[in-house]
């Protein structure tokens, strides 16, 4: 992962991190600053902070961000995606499973935004040049809608929006083992992970994070499973269904690979591991996106096809209407 590495001098000592970070991080202003911090994207010894942190002398401040390395130019390349709703303000694209949304991380060629920039005539600046039309973000083994804007203005309200928590998604997966509770809320605080910054993890000092869920069907071990985030956190889904014993298939990150399947009963396996194979990612698609249009006022709800990995599973479950709208 990307990452600037900086060790506070003593004429530094006493300043705001935003401030300081304003200073030494050429082309990213105060408020993309702060969305930085935000995201946790910012470590002071190792710890996540607030923008009004006060800097002490040789503390080591860590900016975890593909923008630092001032690359500007996005080269327009053919990305698969397919667009499922346009105006003169949005556009709702499905992304595939396997795309990295924007460049970094390693990933400078074959993004989404390659593609957006290739098919695409008019994006909104995005939160930086890296990042054009992005206003929120799938992981990229998640499938499924995304919203991107095409101007300013549409991009400054949509982001409004999911920061107020006034759009609603909703997502599907296939998890390994079955809730306690058909229905449910998972409320755990989640902050990085102490032991592995690309990770999160459960912790009574992290931001509140909450997902509503609900068993579609579960069969031999398996479950397919709609979630509904109420908050935006990174990795929120896999973290909360991994912590509440039944992870997505697939997810290695977060406990839902093959040795899960050890767990099940050995008369159950079969079927279960049947359920893996046709996944070559971990089973989470974002489904569906509503919101009241900003310009139009009008309700939508954008849908992305169930993808062919998806259809396989539901198959070997005994049905093809097991998601619905």
């Amino acid at each position: 992962m990307d990452k600037a590495t900086f060790t506070i001098t003593k004429p530094d000592a006493g300043k705001r991190i935003d401030i300081y970070l304003t200073q030494v991080l050429a082309g990213l202003s105060r408020s993309q600053i702060q969305k930085l911090i935000t995201d946790e994207k910012v470590l002071v010894k190792g710890t996540g902070v607030s923008k009004n942190t006060r800097l002490s002398e040789n503390d080591i401040v860590e900016v975890f961000e593909p923008s630092i390395t001032n690359s500007s130019h996005i080269k327009p390349q053919d990305v698969p995606f397919s667009i499922l709703y346009e105006d003169e303000y949005l556009i709702a694209v499905n992304k595939p499973a396997g795309v990295v949304v924007h460049p970094g991380n390693g990933n400078h060629d074959g993004t989404l935004v390659n593609g957006l920039v290739k098919k695409i005539e008019s994006l909104s600046d995005g939160f930086n040049s890296e990042r054009p039309g992005i206003v929120h973000r799938l992981d990229k083994e998640t499938s499924g809608v995304l919203i991107v804007a095409k101007t300013n203005q549409s991009h400054a309200i949509m982001a409004s929006l999911f920061q107020n928590r006034t759009i609603e998604k909703k997502y599907v997966g296939f998890c390994i083992g079955t809730p306690s509770e058909y229905t449910g809320v998972i409320d755990l605080p989640l902050d990085r992970s102490r032991h592995d910054p690309l990770k999160r993890a459960p912790s009574p000092q992290g931001k509140t994070s909450v997902t509503e869920y609900q068993v579609i069907q579960s069969k031999c071990g398996i479950s397919a499973i709609s979630f509904k985030p109420r908050t935006g956190r990174t990795h929120q889904i896999r973290v909360h269904a991994s912590a509440k014993g039944f992870p997505i298939v697939g997810d290695k990150l977060y406990g839902g690979g093959s040795d899960r399947l050890l767990r099940i009963n050995p008369l159950d396996r079969v079927f279960a591991y049947s359920i893996l194979k046709c996944f070559e990612r971990h089973a989470l698609h974002a489904f569906s996106i509503s919101f009241v249009h900003p310009f139009s006022n009008k309700r939508m709800e954008i849908v992305a096809p169930i993808p062919d990995d998806f259809e396989a599973a539901s198959f070997r479950f005994g049905s093809t209407q097991l998601f619905r709208v």
